[in-house]
């Protein structure tokens, strides 16, 4: 695949300007030569990890000498080739989400497993109550890695089968581990006896979940949890787990999948 082609579609299909198209392949182009100086291997895709982008960052900051808001915008190019890979299936999450912007608190390693901790432990208490299927199939989405957006945007017709392992998203098919799996079918078998044309039903049009009201159900189940997370610790820890190598054995093994 020639990467910088693609990439250069992608932008122009989300209707970027031509001059953010031509900026982030620059952007992209200069990443991989790094890339290349600084490792063994020539494979942009090995490259694209949060340790090596983190080390990308401070090279700009501190041998470029760079302004903290330019390094910014070069990281928003690489997270918007992030979104493309995603797109394609070709990594299973955003590693720009994982790294700290400059001139913002660096997030360490042990942060991020404080936050998969907790993580674990509201998905620990949402599956003890075995009624709120609903619940428990949109946290379980949440930690596949859907967006609140594309979790609203589900519709009931397009939704998942128990026969599959993933679910289609827009222009994206996301993996569903074992649990959400699970979840997904305990919720498919109250669907169909309530109305409205969306998978997760709530309070929106045509009987949709509003943002707000995913937002809002998370919070009452961290504070049921006991813990201090919210949407984006759900949506980033599951990728952040694997990443760094958080032991499943360290959670229950009713979540541990």
């Amino acid at each position: 695949m020639n990467y910088l082609v693609c990439f250069a579609a992608y932008l122009r299909r989300c209707g970027r300007r031509e001059s953010t198209v031509k900026s982030y392949g620059r952007v992209l182009c200069e990443f991989a030569g790094y890339g290349s100086r600084h490792s063994k291997s020539n494979s942009l895709l090995k490259q694209f990890n949060p340790n090596k982008i983190e080390a990308y960052k401070s090279h700009l900051l501190y041998d470029k000498s760079l302004r903290p808001s330019t390094v910014n915008q070069r990281l928003s190019a690489l997270s918007a080739f992030a979104r493309f890979l995603l797109s394609k299936g070709l990594i299973k999450g955003n590693p720009l989400d994982l790294v700290s912007r400059a001139g913002c608190n660096l997030i360490t390693e042990n942060d991020r497993r404080a936050s998969w901790d907790s993580v674990q432990r509201l998905r620990a208490e949402v599956h003890k109550d075995i009624i709120n299927v609903r619940d428990r199939a949109m946290v379980e989405l949440l930690y596949a890695g859907l967006s609140v957006r594309e979790l609203c945007s589900l519709r009931y017709e397009e939704g998942w089968s128990s026969d599959n392992d993933n679910i289609q998203v827009g222009d994206r098919k996301v993996s569903l581990h074992g649990r959400a799996c699970l979840a997904l079918e305990h919720y498919g078998i109250l669907r169909p006896v309530l109305k409205g044309d969306y998978l997760l039903v709530g309070s929106g049009p045509e009987r949709s979940m509003k943002p707000g009201q995913v937002y809002a159900t998370v919070r009452k189940l961290a504070r049921m949890a006991g813990v201090s997370i919210g949407v984006k610790d759900l949506r980033l820890d599951r990728y952040a787990g694997e990443v760094y190598g958080f032991g499943a054995a360290r959670i229950a093994v009713a979540v541990a999948a």
